[in-house]
């Protein structure tokens, strides 16, 4: 052995050959090949009780997913997404709906004409703001501060598709209400 080889050897045991004894390095080094021996240690150092304790704690966790999984505690996401997709796009649709229905029900019952216009443009808007809604908490979806009638357009659904139109305030008859 030459002194490179023996000042590796050490630096891998944690000793400063520099300031420790005989005494100490025969020790440090008598306990090295013990941990080496019991299958504690490997020939490079690191320390094999660590590495199976986190084998282990690896292990432990996947069986535990898999437990939830089959206990249905579970959800795949991407199952998941179609389904809820199509539920959001059907309440949209009975939604924009609703205010024609709505019109002619006040018409039928109390004779109150209503412009179903004026109730699509609060069913976009309200659209409009569940659309901005913000799922990790960062912003709510704050609301656009448009009034009724306000020319803008949002274009985006929330469902990736382009939003309907705004029904404003335009040139022409206005409604009975």
């Amino acid at each position: 052995m030459n002194q490179s080889e023996v000042s590796r050897h050490l630096a891998r045991l944690d000793i400063d050959w520099k300031t420790a004894s005989i005494d100490a390095v025969r020790v440090a080094y008598i306990r090295n090949l013990r941990a080496m021996a019991s299958g504690h240690r490997a020939s490079d150092g690191s320390d094999l009780v660590h590495e199976r304790v986190l084998t282990e704690r690896v292990d432990r966790e996947l069986k535990q997913l898999t437990v939830a999984e089959k206990k249905k505690l579970l959800i795949n996401v991407e199952q998941l997404e179609p389904e809820l997709v199509q539920m959001v796009v059907a309440f949209r649709t009975e939604l924009l709906a609703r205010d024609d229905k709505l019109a002619s029900e006040l018409t039928a019952l109390y004779g109150v004409e209503v412009d179903a216009a004026l109730l699509n443009e609060h069913t976009h808007a309200a659209l409009a703001q569940l659309a901005r809604y913000d799922a990790s908490g960062a912003g709510t979806g704050a609301s656009s501060g448009r009034t009724a009638g306000a020319a803008d357009q949002d274009d985006d659904d929330g469902m990736g598709h382009s939003a309907p139109p705004v029904v404003g305030e335009g040139i022409g008859p206005a409604g009975s209400v």
